[in-house]
C-alpha cells in the first residue's frame, strides 16, 4: 500500500493555519505567535515531516551548499585542504559540491557555469585559474557573468581584476622559502638547486622570486642550470633530478617545489648511486603523506591545512551574512619547517 507523504499544505490544514505560517515556523521566523508555533511544531514532529530543502531555499534564498573547484583531488595538498573545507562546512550546516577539473582549464570553466546553476551560496577555488600568476581575463569575465554576486573564497591564489565579494587565504610560501634557505645555509650549504614547478603558476613563481631576492640575505649560489622545471608529480621529480645530474658542477642541497618532486628526486639519486643526505640534502614543501614514506624521510615546509580550509569557509559565510570581511579579506598564514632525515650539515 502506497504511503501518502505529508505536504506543507497537509500540515497547514491539520493546524488550521495558512501555508505561509507553516513556512515561517519551518524557517524559524519571529513573525509567528508562540502558541501557534507550538501547535504547528507538534504536528510536524508527530508526522516526522521533513521539509523540501529546494522549496525552503526559495524562501530563504539559501541552498545551504558551497561549491569547491580544484585541479586534482589525488594531490595531497588539495585532498587535505578539501577535507578541512568539508569539516568546516558541516559546522555551518552546509553540504559541498566537489568539482575535480583534472588540471583542465576548459573543464574548470564548465564546472563554474554548472555550479552557478546549482544556486550555491558560495564558491571556493583552489589551484587552476586562481593559481596562475596572471589571471585569465576570460575567466574573470565568466565569474562576473555567472557567479557574481555569489561570494568567492580562494586558497593559495588570487583573481586579478575581480574585486566583487572575494576573499583569499594563503600559505606564505615567499616567507617559507626564506625559512628553507636559512635552514640550509645554517647547515653549511652554499650551492643550492631548485627542482620542479612550472613558470606562470603562482606557487612556483613566488618561490622563484623569493630565491632571487634572498641572495641579499644569505650567502649561497644558484646557477641557472640548477633551476629545473617539471610538473608537480613524483615522475616530475625523477625527470628533473636526472637532468640536474647532467650538470658539470653539482649543488650540495636541493629545494623541491613539493614533496612528490622531492620523493622522485631522492629515489633517482639512490638509483644513480648517490646517497641522501650524504651527497645531497633535499628539502620539500607541503608536509604530505609521501614525505614520511621515503628513505630518508623528507624535511619539509608544512602548510596550515586546518586554518586554510576553516578560514576560507568562514570568509564565505561572513560574506553570505553580508558581514564586512574588512582588512582580513586577503591574509597569509605562516608555514613551519618539519625536520626529518633528508638534510645534513656539511663542513
Amino acid at each position: 500500500m502506497k504511503t501518502h507523504k505529508l505536504s506543507i499544505r497537509d500540515i497547514a490544514k491539520q493546524a488550521n493555519v495558512s501555508v505561509a505560517t507553516v513556512s515561517r515556523v519551518l524557517n524559524n521566523s519571529d513573525a509567528v505567535k508562540e502558541e501557534t508555533r507550538i501547535r504547528v511544531q507538534e504536528i510536524i514532529d508527530k508526522n516526522h515531516y521533513r521539509p523540501n530543502e529546494l522549496a525552503r531555499g526559495l524562501f530563504t534564498k539559501r541552498s545551504k551548499s558551497i561549491g569547491v573547484i580544484l585541479p586534482e583531488i589525488t594531490n595531497h595538498f588539495f585532498a587535505k585542504v578539501f577535507l578541512e573545507i568539508e569539516k568546516a562546512a558541516l559546522e555551518h550546516d552546509q553540504s559541498v559540491f566537489l568539482c575535480n577539473t583534472l588540471s583542465d582549464y576548459a573543464l574548470e570553466d564548465f564546472y563554474t557555469e554548472r555550479l552557478s546553476e546549482k544556486q550555491i551560496d558560495g564558491l571556493l577555488l583552489l589551484g587552476g585559474h586562481s593559481n596562475r600568476t596572471k589571471t585569465s581575463g576570460e575567466y574573470v569575465k565568466l565569474l562576473k557573468s555567472v557567479i557574481f554576486p555569489t561570494p568567492i573564497a580562494i586558497i593559495n591564489g588570487k583573481l586579478d581584476q575581480y574585486n566583487e565579494n572575494y576573499a583569499s587565504v594563503s600559505s606564505d610560501e615567499y616567507e617559507a622559502m626564506f625559512q628553507a634557505l636559512s635552514y640550509l645555509t645554517e647547515l653549511g650549504h652554499k650551492k643550492i638547486a631548485f627542482l620542479g614547478g612550472l613558470k606562470g603558476i603562482m606557487s612556483t613563481d613566488i618561490k622563484l622570486k623569493a630565491l632571487q631576492e634572498a641572495k641579499a640575505s644569505f650567502a649561497f649560489q644558484m646557477k641557472r642550470e640548477w633551476i629545473i622545471q617539471s610538473n608537480y608529480t613524483y615522475q616530475g621529480g625523477v625527470v628533473a633530478m636526472k637532468e640536474l645530474l647532467k650538470a658539470k658542477e653539482l649543488p650540495t642541497a636541493i629545494i623541491s617545489v613539493n614533496d612528490e618532486v622531492a620523493a622522485g628526486a631522492i629515489n633517482t639519486c639512490i638509483s644513480q648511486g648517490y646517497h641522501v643526505p650524504d651527497d645531497f640534502s633535499i628539502l620539500g614543501f607541503d608536509n604530505s603523506f609521501i614525505s614520511t614514506t621515503t628513505l630518508p624521510a623528507i624535511t619539509t615546509l608544512a602548510h596550515p591545512y586546518k586554518e586554510l580550509g576553516t578560514m576560507a569557509v568562514d570568509f564565505i559565510n561572513q560574506m553570505i551574512e553580508e558581514q564586512p570581511v574588512g582588512k582580513t579579506s586577503h591574509i597569509s598564514l605562516k608555514m613551519n619547517i618539519i625536520e626529518r632525515e633528508s638534510c645534513k650539515k656539511i663542513k
